[in-house]
């Protein structure tokens, strides 16, 4: 799944070196695009921006200044300018897997551990390497849907693992969810309450309550 890397503040000409950058570069773990506006994964400051101003229309999971080249930032990370290939891409890469790890967190945040998904296609393999016993979990989810609490009981692996690796499909775009017997029931009694109340409505009306 391609990752997208924002910009903000950033000189036209600077955006136009790192989309050739991240286009170009075989050494990026992961494929990444270069946005403009819209959601980002990774947001470029330039570190003249005031701090308040570092927000995209959705949290980036990392933000990152850009300085020029030799001046001391408060900040962990920082690209400097001029822009070098090598350094994006050590950047890039450096932080793929927290950000991966993060997407997936907020992915399963979304999800009910009762809700059920089953395989629409085979995991990439880079996936199914971050754990030996994916293999098992997939061949699981290939042949029924299962929800986080029923793949933990049918293969005894932790639940909290089953939860991050139907996070990491998710995330990939492999599962087809479906809602789980607690939810279709809870619907199902909400609509005949409804049904019951306007049956009694018009029973009222007619006169004949």
């Amino acid at each position: 799944m391609s990752l997208v890397l924002g910009v903000m503040g950033i000189p036209k000409v600077e955006v136009e070196l790192l989309r050739i950058i991240v286009r170009l570069s075989s050494s990026l773990r992961t494929p990444w695009t270069v946005s403009e506006s819209g959601n980002c994964d990774v947001l470029l400051v330039d570190s003249t921006t005031p701090a308040d101003a570092w927000h995209a229309p959705s949290a980036p999971f990392v933000v990152v200044p850009v300085v020029q080249r030799g001046e001391a930032h408060a900040s962990r990370r920082a690209l400097a300018r001029p822009i070098f290939a090598e350094e994006l891409v050590d950047l890039l890469n450096e932080v793929t897997p927290g950000v991966h790890d993060s997407k997936t967190a907020a992915a399963a945040v979304l999800r009910s551990a009762r809700d059920r998904a089953s395989l629409i296609r085979w995991p990439a393999q880079v996936t199914m390497q971050r754990n030996p016993v994916y293999l098992r979990l997939a061949a699981a989810l290939s042949r029924s849907a299962q929800s986080a609490e029923s793949l933990s009981a049918l293969s005894r692996v932790d639940v909290d693992e089953c939860s991050t690796f139907m996070g990491l499909l998710e995330q990939e775009g492999v599962l087809a969810w479906s809602p789980d017997a607690v939810a279709r029931d809870a619907l199902a009694a909400e609509g005949a309450r409804e049904r019951t109340g306007l049956l009694s409505r018009i029973r009222r009306r007619l006169g004949l309550a």
